[in-house]
């Protein structure tokens, strides 16, 4: 023990003379940056205070096992870590107490660089170490404890990507002893359904969307004209590249119908023709690209058509469920729908309706989880008390963040991925365990003068957990693509929507003939061994082979059929020598001459397919497969048909005697 702290304090020792001989010749020289920062007065002083600091971690670490190793990862943690080459994954992972990890680092950083700069470290005492230790410690094991939960994050994000690539799953055989006792089958299921709007103006960015996560892609394209009930546009859904590529990954995919305009939706509401136009445009669009599907998405269109839309719903879904009972009919909601939907009415017309939490209605943050009349809580409570099935609902996020200008109150969304790029290098977030992660962007270090709100992994994690408690049927994301492609986001979905399911069969042990199996059991296993065998000699392993019981047999039954027909052959010689053309039984006994002939050459066929020394069919030493045997009896029925007929026609007619008059 005391060696390993030897070698520990003489490394810190050898990176601070380096650092201060660096210093003084300017040389160039590759270190790593240390955290505690000590005034650069003398060597003396600095070996002093480290020692003084590894003493104290080394007696504070007595009161709990693997002293050893866990001052050294404490002491190992006290240096900067070098930024990671993949930016997307940064420390944004946050504690139980709403702290993430970069922030323990900064910490960590402040607390050393404090200590040093306000302490003379030429008179620092036992009681100040003490107290710097008391601090630090347990800033660094929580550290080090949520660097090893996530690292077993990510190992099971990987595990389940490993299986994405496996649709049926992965079978493993247990072998005991060369007996297999058990198959396990891994595969990924979903905790819940997973629903993504693709806005048409995010069609460069489908590449790095990770299909195989979401259970359906929702196409926002479908532009409606209230007064005609045909589109404005359809903003490249008959050419979008994405809906193929999403189809062949196993995503549903459903086309969404807009309208902005309450005006608009009011005329299409009050109009029957522009609404069966809209179903027969639909119908075709829908067969053209083998979609699943419709999500309507209109916004307020007031109190007054809350009767006709509701009888519009009614026939949208009818006709459609006519033509192919498996399409899908989804309705998006407001957060507040006030009064204008009768839920009572289409709730038996819908399929799913998705809460859209994605629109900001006050200052502050898009989506607080609760104690907001627009928070998650309240909104789905809300929903959940008008008696829609729970499986029936979907809420709704965003990965947008919002800029709200401190004193106009005016906001900006901004992109999720613009907010790493432009905002998270610069700023340091505030976390709330309500409202999120809040950036606040000050003017001469004291006023603030804008508001960023947004959420990271961790935030919209707990969102998830939030949905899943609910017991409700899936979560939405507005805005694919505004991450651009960011595996963090995706990975919080992995990881909080997916799960390895395991199913494990245990195996019947294998039963010794000999000993525990019945003459019908024998029989009825011999027969199932033989078809495998004639049929599928490729399948046909050392292990049945072995329990195959009737290979002596087959070879004793072949040498007995020889031995008669050699007696029945001799016995025909006699006869036909003594008796000659009188012999009344000449025809029967050259009858079973034939017959004895034809089996024993299938017995012998038999005994080469199952001498494994024999190649050209059945059994291969070599492991190669070979030809089956109902191939082989099948040619040799063949030849055989082919010479009695040749005998027949051309051979007999030859030998045939001519009759003299």
């Amino acid at each position: 023990m005391r060696f390993t702290h030897t070698i520990i304090v003489l490394f810190l020792l050898m990176t601070c003379t380096t650092t201060f001989a660096q210093e003084k010749n300017n040389a160039p020289l590759t270190k790593k940056k240390i955290t505690i920062e000590i005034p650069q007065d003398s060597v003396k002083v600095k070996k002093s205070l480290i020692k003084k600091i590894k003493d104290a971690f080394k007696f504070r670490a007595n009161f709990r096992k693997g002293e050893e190793e866990r001052i050294i990862a404490i002491i190992n943690r006290l240096e900067k870590p070098t930024p990671p080459k993949d930016t997307t994954v940064n420390n944004t992972y946050i504690t139980n107490n709403n702290v993430p990890i970069s922030t323990i680092q900064k910490q960590i950083d402040s607390l050393f660089t404090d200590f040093t700069t306000s302490v003379d470290s030429t008179k620092i005492s036992n009681i100040d170490i003490n107290n710097l230790v008391d601090k630090l410690l347990p800033m660094v094991q929580k550290k080090i404890d949520l660097e090893k939960e996530d690292e077993k994050r990510q190992a099971k994000i990987k595990q389940i990507r490993d299986l994405l690539q496996h649709p049926y799953g992965i079978m493993t055989t247990v072998t005991i002893n060369k007996i297999p006792v058990k198959k396990i089958l891994k595969k990924v299921d979903r905790n819940t359904e997973v629903y993504g709007f693709h806005p048409y103006w995010m069609n460069k960015f489908y590449l790095n969307y990770n299909y195989k996560t979401l259970h359906t892609l929702i196409y926002y394209g479908y532009e409606l004209n209230g007064k005609t009930g045909g589109y404005k546009t359809l903003n490249d859904w008959n050419a979008a590249e994405i809906i193929p590529k999403a189809k062949k990954e196993g995503c549903k995919v459903l086309l969404c119908i807009f309208d902005k305009d309450k005006k608009s939706i009011g005329h299409f509401l009050k109009n029957s023709d522009a609404q069966s136009r809209l179903i027969t445009d639909i119908k075709t669009l829908l067969e053209e690209k083998k979609a699943d599907g419709i999500n309507i998405f209109f916004d307020d269109f007031g109190e007054t058509n809350r009767a006709n839309f509701t009888e519009f719903i009614k026939l949208f879904s009818r006709n459609l469920k006519h033509i192919n009972p498996s399409y899908q009919v989804t309705l998006t909601l407001p957060v507040i729908d006030n009064n204008n939907y009768d839920i009572a009415e289409i709730e038996p017309f819908v399929d799913r309706f998705i809460i859209d939490f994605s629109k900001k209605n006050n200052y502050g943050p898009i989506l607080p989880l609760k104690d907001s009349n627009y928070s998650l809580d309240v909104g789905l409570d809300r929903y959940l008390n008008k008696n829609i099935a729970p499986k029936k609902i979907v809420a709704c996020l965003t990965y947008n963040g919002i800029l709200w200008q401190y004193k106009s109150k005016r906001s900006d969304y901004k992109f999720y991925n613009t907010i790493t790029k432009d905002y998270l290098t610069k700023y340091t977030p505030v976390y709330d365990k309500n409202n999120g992660a809040r950036i606040d962007i000050v003017k001469n270090k004291k006023d603030t003068i804008s508001q960023l709100w947004f959420d990271d992994v961790q935030t919209i994690s707990d969102k998830y957990d939030f949905i899943l408690n609910k017991g409700i049927g899936g979560i939405g994301i507005w805005g694919l693509g505004s991450d651009d492609g960011r595996p963090e986001l995706w990975n919080a979905l992995i990881d909080k929507t997916m799960y390895i399911k395991v199913q494990t069969t245990i195996l019947e042990p294998p039963v010794e003939p000999s000993r525990f199996m019945s003459w019908r059991m024998r029989f009825r296993q011999e027969l199932k061994l033989y078809e495998k065998l004639f049929k599928h000699p490729c399948d046909f392993t050392e292990a049945d082979s072995k329990k195959m019981l009737s290979d002596d047999i087959i070879i004793m039954i072949t040498k007995i059929l020889f031995a008669v027909l050699i007696a029945v052959a001799v016995f025909c010689i006699i006869q036909k020598k003594k008796l000659g053309e009188d012999w009344p039984k000449n025809k029967l006994f050259y009858g079973i001459l034939t017959f004895l002939i034809v089996v024993l050459a299938a017995c012998i066929v038999l005994c080469l397919f199952l001498n494994p020394k024999f190649s050209g069919f059945g059994l291969s030493s070599s492991g190669k497969c070979e030809t089956s045997l109902i191939t082989v009896l099948k040619i040799l029925a063949a030849g055989f048909i082919i010479g009695l007929l040749a005998m027949k026609f051309l051979i007999f007619p030859l030998i045939k005697p001519k009759e003299i008059p």
